[in-house]
């Protein structure tokens, strides 16, 4: 069974309140123009919001709904250009009957091209310096080119092209002054009258996946909406992380002051772009573990079958007032079934969702990708116990149990995993004596094979952790239960042998545990390591810095982490996870000079979105930190 991670018209969250919400805005707003931001987090549901904005509509001949992806446009040289015809061609497509929307649309779409050739004119300094024109210049001229011709797609004659470089001989000199305002204006009173020539009450454009785009695209699509503002009978509804436009608006006017008035530019572009901002509230406990429910079955069911539906109902009963609300427990799934007979898929998430709903609640802060990320991973891993005949040893609730200590406590988790294989019968002693003093009885070992630990109970730090001391008080109880099937399940080979590896590197590990001079002289050493004892080695150093606690200054074992990735690039990811997993509250200034100088691809893309985060959440002074240190680096830039 696999959950699907796409957007969706079924309605598990209740976010048809807030899709019939917009919908009634963008309706009731007549002939004015309007901005609608969607904003929330990587995962909240924005697209599915999208999708049943333009579902519902879809039957109206009034109104036309566009939809437009900017990540769709990510490789594209000029995203601004992009989003623009993508309007005029589809609402030309969508009209092409009525009236002489076609010649209009046309007309328009050259008005496009003019403005295309305006913004290379502002490149021709390039070539008069090096007396040879840019790659990027040529494609980009003969593109614009084509349109002007009206020959997209087939070849270009050499008079056609004479006759094209004529007409814009005058833009492919650097705009002056009175060109492009002229260009521009005629631009906003053509697209007025291509609206009304199509017989539109309203044109609605959704604007999806800003926030994957890399800054120049988000931007140069934000820039293209500006176009339109003022244009009557448009609505735009723009679904954005609104902290990651923020940093994009930063990172393409670096020079802009901080602060204007009372807020920052960064957010004085986005409050006079947006005229109505809304954000999608995260999901609370139960609304968490109504949703596991929905997602599992829906898999199971489809979203067709009569059970199903009678579920989806009753759920959304609970979801009017979820503060006041029921779990969506096993005896109101049974509910909604005929013959009470639930299948085992719908029978397991109602069984798991009332055990880990609060702390899966908490470790995802209440998203919903996140969430139905967790619950493939487990389902996934339930088969490949099955396929390895392990299926008998492996149960579906405890599964998730141990999965929510990997994913959220993972300084306890290897831990936990370090007591099991020190266990002669992989149940540790101190998760039994831990869940005894949790649920207040005594403790009873399975049987006398058990080997002591070499630490005592009440010395492992993790034992008197809040996070943990919740985790074991939820069922099903694991203290007596032999850990290693599920250990191996949930973690893949070399995870699971990095303990025994980086036994033999102990000095290793302490020295690189260290201070600065300590680590220099393990530098050598680390460059020798193979890339599974470097792994090993990295997670050692990493939980100790973790297990210190201490985040107010540079931990020790910092430069160690830095010197283990310097050397092995393919811990990059290992290392973003160490940053992702420190407590944004406890932070110091330090973190500033974090550097991801040596961070690539995706990897540094994730590290700046931690970056954000300590913007957005930190202390005062880690704040002031990275505005210091980031101002520093773009006066060095410069000189």
């Amino acid at each position: 069974m696999f959950i699907s991670d796409q957007e969706t018209e079924v309605d598990l969250l209740y976010y048809e309140a807030i899709a019939r919400t917009l919908i009634k805005l963008v309706s009731e707003s007549g002939d004015k123009p309007l901005t609608i931001g969607v904003h929330g987090d990587w995962g909240a549901g924005k697209s599915s919001i999208l999708a049943m904005i333009e579902k519902a509509f879809s039957g109206d001949k009034d109104i036309l709904c566009l939809r437009f992806n900017g990540w769709q446009f990510q490789g594209f040289d000029d995203a601004k250009a992009a989003l623009i015809e993508t309007i005029i061609t589809k609402l030309r497509d969508e009209r092409r009957t009525v009236g002489k929307v076609c010649e209009k649309a046309k007309e328009l779409l050259k008005r496009v091209d003019y403005l295309k050739l305006a913004k290379l004119g502002a490149q021709v300094g390039f070539t008069v310096l090096t007396g040879m024109p840019h790659p990027d210049h040529v494609r980009g001229a003969v593109d614009a080119l084509r349109g002007l011709i009206g020959a997209a797609g087939e070849p270009v004659a050499v008079d056609a092209v004479k006759t094209a470089v004529e007409k814009a001989d005058g833009l492919l000199k650097p705009p002056s002054a009175d060109n492009l305002p002229e260009q521009m204006v005629a631009f906003e009173k053509e697209f007025r009258e291509l609206i009304d020539e199509a017989k539109l009450k309203k044109l609605v454009v959704l604007i999806d996946d800003l926030d994957r785009c890399l800054p120049e695209t988000a931007i140069d699509t934000l820039e293209a909406i500006r176009l339109f503002l003022f244009a009557p009978k448009t609505a735009f509804v723009v679904a954005a992380d609104e902290a990651m436009i923020q940093y994009a608006v930063r990172k393409h006017f670096p020079d802009l002051p901080q602060t204007s008035g009372p807020l920052r530019y960064d957010q004085n572009y986005l409050e006079k772009l947006i005229q109505v901002p809304f954000r999608i509230p995260a999901l609370g406990p139960i609304e968490t573990q109504t949703y596991m429910v929905l997602v599992m079955a829906e898999a199971a069911l489809g979203k067709e079958d009569v059970n199903f539906q009678k579920l989806m109902a009753k759920a959304r009963e609970n979801l009017v007032q979820p503060w006041a609300s029921k779990l969506l427990d096993l005896s109101v799934v049974k509910s909604c079934f005929a013959d009470g007979a639930v299948p085992d898929a719908v029978n397991h998430g109602a069984l798991i969702s009332v055990q880990i709903f609060r702390l899966l609640a908490e470790g995802t802060k209440g998203n919903p990708r996140q969430i139905k990320r967790f619950l493939n991973a487990m389902l996934l891993r339930n088969e490949i116990a099955t396929q390895r005949g392990l299926g008998s040893q492996i149960t579906i609730p405890k599964l998730g149990k141990m999965m929510l200590a990997e994913q959220f406590a993972p300084a306890f988790y290897e831990e936990l995993t370090k007591a099991a294989f020190d266990a002669a019968n992989g149940a540790p002693s101190e998760l039994l004596e831990l869940e005894a003093d949790v649920r207040g009885s005594k403790a009873q070992p399975r049987d006398g094979t058990r080997k002591k630990s070499a630490a005592p109970a009440d010395g492992l730090e993790w034992l008197k952790n809040p996070w943990v001391r919740m985790w074991a008080g939820i069922e099903p109880a694991l203290g007596s239960e032999d850990l290693r099937p599920y250990l191996f399940i949930t973690r893949d080979k070399k995870t699971i042998l990095g303990a025994a590896i980086a036994g033999s590197f102990d000095s290793l590990v302490e020295r690189l545990s260290g201070k600065a001079m300590a680590v220099a002289s393990a530098e050598a050493d680390v460059k020798k390591l193979t890339p599974d004892q470097a792994l090993a080695v990295f997670k050692q150093v990493s939980l100790k810095v973790i297990e210190a606690g201490d985040f107010s200054k540079q931990p020790d074992g910092y430069f160690g982490l830095e010197a283990l990735v310097k050397a092995h690039p393919g811990l990059q990811s290992e290392f973003v996870q160490f940053f992702e997993a420190l407590p944004v509250d406890k932070l110091g200034a330090w973190v500033a000079t974090a550097q991801p100088t040596f961070f690539t691809g995706q990897t540094r893309e994730r590290f700046m979105a931690v970056r954000e985060r300590w913007r957005q959440e930190g202390s005062d002074k880690v704040k002031a930190a990275l505005t210091a240190f980031e101002s520093a680096g773009t006066r060095s830039q410069r000189k």
